[in-house]
């Protein structure tokens, strides 16, 4: 599964954030192995080599939620590829059982240079 990520918390501002932004990704059923008692993650993205350097990060806790994965796949799909040429990656995709992962931030820190 590529590492696509669903609305990347570009409206929040500051280091908290109001909880109504999410970020969803992701994984096939095998990569989840074991449920922690209080489930957290992180994120950073950065700008690609090249460009100017800028990143954010995010953490926050994390929760297993079922439905809209096909939905999902297809929408970032569209987002990310040219579809006309990789038509037969995402039905591949869409022929995987697929576990959606929801990063709910309680954090979000920018840097701009």
């Amino acid at each position: 599964m590529p590492p696509w990520t669903d609305d990347l918390i570009a409206s929040a501002q500051g280091p908290a954030c109001s909880g109504r932004h999410t970020i969803s990704r992701l994984h096939g059923p095998s990569a989840l192995t074991r449920s922690p008692e209080r489930p957290r993650a992180s994120l950073v993205v950065a700008a690609p080599a090249g460009d100017r350097e800028r990143w954010v990060a995010v953490a926050g806790r994390t929760a297993v939620e079922t439905g809209g994965e096909r939905d999902l796949v297809s929408r970032l799909a569209a987002r990310y590829w040219d579809l006309e040429d990789r038509a037969d990656d995402l039905a591949a995709i869409l022929d995987e059982d697929q576990v959606r992962v929801v990063l709910h931030p309680e954090t979000v820190h920018r840097y701009v240079f």
